[in-house]
């Protein structure tokens, strides 16, 4: 798609209005700059890479320097009479522009510039301190129109075509209402000239060519093309929508053949997809490197269009985006975080490798005088009163100690995950990922890093599926959540990345426990005597408080928030033990402490697991 194509005037309009932008926003660099940060500096999302380098090749005020780009002036022979180089840069600019401006392409003259600039024959200056030429403004050194045609570069031609659309417009009013309405009517930005004969002829007394020009330049209302044309602010919109079809157009189109990538097109049928062999060098991994690590973490899109300005809307994109990230993979200096997101590796925090020492379940090896062992664990056919199937319940599951998921078991993807918070947990600022579907966070590296929001603010976690954890939580608990039983819930939001952390000070009636009960059973995790107590004899205390019975979700939480322990070990006590039953169709546990000394029951050892 070439200019030659494009017939339509208000479209090589909006071509130049992007194009404008372009070189305002290239100013402030000294060097070639990617055509990505260009339009990070414009700000308008719509506009592709592909879009600007289509628009940019086509404009000789523009130069391409090793995929990157440049204005052109600044190329030329700066050698030349300073007063002529000076005119082209203002002229190359096409609109008012400031002394700093031009000092960046002229450091070494800039005392000089003022002096050179004050000539009015030549330049006017704005109301803002900026610079124009003097050619850009009708001149008005005769009464006569011919004259002033003349003396202005104008042809009769360029009046008339605007004359109907004039007649309907009040030149003795506002004059940028005026000029805003002349180029809506007329459907196409119009000439700044021509604008200034038609209010020349409605006040030929009272016109000064550069007051007119300060009155549109300073008007919210109009736009200055730098091909010498105004254009309204409503006209803008439609340029931003023409120049967004433009981009979409661009991306249907096949990528043209560069070093950088080829193009095979297959021959056995026209509908095969073409496939793209993308080259990626050592220098174009140093790239990597630069964006990458002045963002933190970035994502491919990003990468590939400010490289090798390839978007989501090029049909190559996917097999390229493939082929960087393979590329990466290889690259230690990289690290891909989930989804279609890099880090640096060097900004991985080291603790999202390791589960925490507190977490740890370790062995017990309490014995008899006879060298009997104790707080051993029975097979599923030794668990009574429903526990075989209790020791699955996600509220007794925990790193370590859960059960391993197989594609049968995954659920359907829910939007929503409820999570109940345990007291070691909170402390450490992790959660379990076992709590949660398999299916519920994307599938992904090692180390995935997500996003939680609360509607206001936003912080980054880790999840590890080998360490079955979701690290960083201790952002989000928060000393109004109780120690032990706290739920709170993780939703999907529209970003694969991004879920909504919602907490609403509710509790789940098993796994909490109220402040004075933490606080006693915190004291006995840290009593010397409970060190040495069997499990079983741990359970026994903490039953004397349940006189009229407890959970097995809840006497396990209790009994961890003393010692780690296994599910299946807190179960296995529960059923092996004579002090310990439940009473009719109750799910309670009761404890009868007369039954203390009855011991193991002899008809278990049949189920004690090797």
């Amino acid at each position: 798609m070439t200019n030659a194509a494009i017939e339509n005037p208000a479209e090589l309009a909006a071509m130049r209005y992007l194009e404008d932008q372009a070189y305002t926003a290239m100013l402030v660099y000294q060097e070639p700059v990617r055509a990505a940060e260009i339009i990070g500096i414009i700000g308008k999302e719509s506009y592709t890479a592909k879009l600007l380098r289509h628009v940019l090749a086509a404009s000789p005020r523009f130069a391409q320097i090793d995929r990157r780009w440049d204005l052109d002036i600044r190329y030329e022979d700066l050698q030349r009479p300073l007063e002529r180089v000076l005119r082209e840069i203002v002229d190359a600019y096409g609109k008012p522009i400031s002394i700093e401006e031009i000092a960046i392409n002229l450091s070494s003259v800039y005392e000089m510039l003022p002096r050179m600039l004050a000539d009015t024959e030549k330049f006017f200056k704005t109301l803002d301190n900026r610079f124009g030429l003097a050619s850009w403004l009708l001149s008005v050194m005769s009464d006569d129109e011919e004259d002033i045609l003349f003396d202005s570069g104008m042809e009769q031609g360029d009046v008339e075509a605007l004359e109907s659309s004039a007649s309907k417009v009040a030149w003795t009013a506002d004059f940028a209402s005026a000029v805003a309405k002349l180029a809506d009517t007329a459907g196409v930005p119009v000439s700044g000239k021509v604008a200034s004969l038609f209010r020349w002829r409605a006040l030929p007394e009272s016109f000064d060519a550069v007051e007119a020009f300060n009155a549109l330049y300073a008007s919210k209302k109009l736009i200055w093309l730098s091909d010498g044309r105004w254009m309204s602010e409503k006209m803008a919109a439609g340029f931003d929508s023409m120049l967004t079809a433009m981009a979409d157009r661009l991306a249907d189109e096949i990528m043209e053949e560069s070093p950088v990538a080829t193009i095979e097109k297959a021959e056995v049928a026209e509908d095969v997809a073409p496939t793209l062999s993308l080259t990626i060098s050592e220098q174009d991994l140093d790239e990597v490197v630069q964006i990458v690590s002045g963002k933190g973490v970035e994502r491919m899109p990003v990468i590939l269009e400010s490289i090798f300005e390839i978007s989501p809307r090029d049909p190559v994109y996917e097999v390229a985006a493939e082929g960087l990230s393979d590329a990466m993979r290889a690259d230690s200096r990289f690290a891909w975080v989930g989804g279609d997101r890099w880090r640096m590796a060097e900004t991985l925090p080291a603790y999202i490798n390791q589960v925490p020492a507190e977490l740890e379940i370790k062995p017990l090896d309490f014995e008899t005088p006879e060298g009997e062992k104790l707080d051993v664990e029975l097979d599923d056919e030794g668990l009574e009163g429903g526990l075989a199937a209790e020791i699955h319940n996600p509220l007794v599951q925990d790193v370590h100690d859960c059960d391993q998921v197989t594609e049968q078991d995954k659920l359907p993807a829910q939007e929503s995950a409820r999570c109940v918070l345990f007291r070691h947990h909170k402390k450490l600022g992790t959660f379990p990922l076992c709590q949660i579907s398999d299916t519920f966070f994307p599938i992904g590296p090692k180390a995935v890093e997500i996003i939680l929001t609360d509607g206001g603010r936003q912080e980054s976690v880790w999840i590890n599926r080998e360490t079955g954890l979701i690290m960083g939580m201790d952002k989000w608990y928060t000393d109004e959540m109780p120690e032990s039983g706290a739920v709170f819930e993780l939703v999907k939001t529209e970003k694969p990345e991004e879920y909504k952390f919602v907490y609403d000070n509710t509790t789940d009636p098993l796994v909490f426990v109220s402040p004075g009960r933490v606080e006693a059973l915190a004291a006995m995790a840290d009593d010397p005597k409970t060190q040495n107590m069997t499990t079983f004899e741990l359970m026994s205390e903490l039953m004397q408080d349940h006189k009229k019975g407890v959970s097995f979700v809840t006497l396990f939480t209790e009994v961890n928030i003393v010692r780690r322990s296994t599910r299946r070990l807190v179960a296995s006590i529960l059923s092996s033990y004579y002090p310990f039953y439940q009473r009719g169709k109750s799910a309670l546990w009761q404890f009868d402490e007369k039954k203390v000394d009855q011991g193991f029951k002899k008809a278990k050892r049949k189920y004690i697991r090797k």
